[in-house]
């Protein structure tokens, strides 16, 4: 028994016995490497591969928790029928998303996880922005929606609000669409 406990400690001192945490210090359910990693929210934890404006996200690449991310809620419009706002879609994505080393997203209600298109709710970790403008130190757990921070800028729209569960979700995202067409942003302006 003092042999096993020893063992167990040495490995542990060793680093091989290790629990991975969020960036909220939450431990992170780890299964075979064939599953997905869920927090202790119960949101997947996955990095973003190959981002597919104007409302797709393509996940851990070539590996078996490869899965595309179809914004909840929300829809774009085809490059044909929104030209400039599909620009500002794929730049917006690739300076929000694209350097993220982690994406938290919150499958809707009936999600079947094993399917290769899961429909959820997006969240990045927030940062304090700098003097400068550029990011700084990240807000212990401070997190922003992806779906209605692109509903804000007017780079989607939405295509059935009943799909999120969150009433005040539901709320914020409805007003953020309504600013959006107010200020006559990206979807609503004279030329989209």
């Amino acid at each position: 028994m003092a042999r096993m406990a020893i063992l167990a400690l040495t490995l542990l001192l060793a680093g091989c016995i290790t629990q991975e945490v969020d960036n909220s210090g939450n431990p992170i359910k780890r299964g075979k490497s064939e599953e997905l990693v869920l927090d202790s929210a119960g949101r997947l934890v996955a990095r973003p591969t190959l981002l597919k404006a104007p409302h797709t996200i393509i996940v851990n690449s070539n590996t078996p928790t490869e899965r595309e991310v179809r914004l909840l809620g929300v829809e774009g419009l085809p490059e044909k029928q929104a030209p400039r706002t599909f620009a500002m879609t794929q730049e917006w994505m690739a300076r929000y998303l694209a350097a993220e080393e982690q994406l938290f997203i919150k499958p809707a209600i009936d999600s079947d996880l094993q399917r290769y298109t899961i429909y959820g709710i997006v969240y990045v970790q927030a940062y304090e922005t700098g003097a400068d403008g550029k990011p700084g130190r990240m807000i212990p757990g401070g997190y922003l929606c992806v779906n209605q921070a692109m509903l804000s800028e007017g780079l989607v729209r939405i295509r059935n609000i009943n799909e999120i569960e969150d009433a005040g979700l539901r709320d914020r995202m409805v007003k953020a669409e309504s600013r959006a067409k107010a200020e006559k942003v990206g979807l609503w302006s004279a030329k989209p």
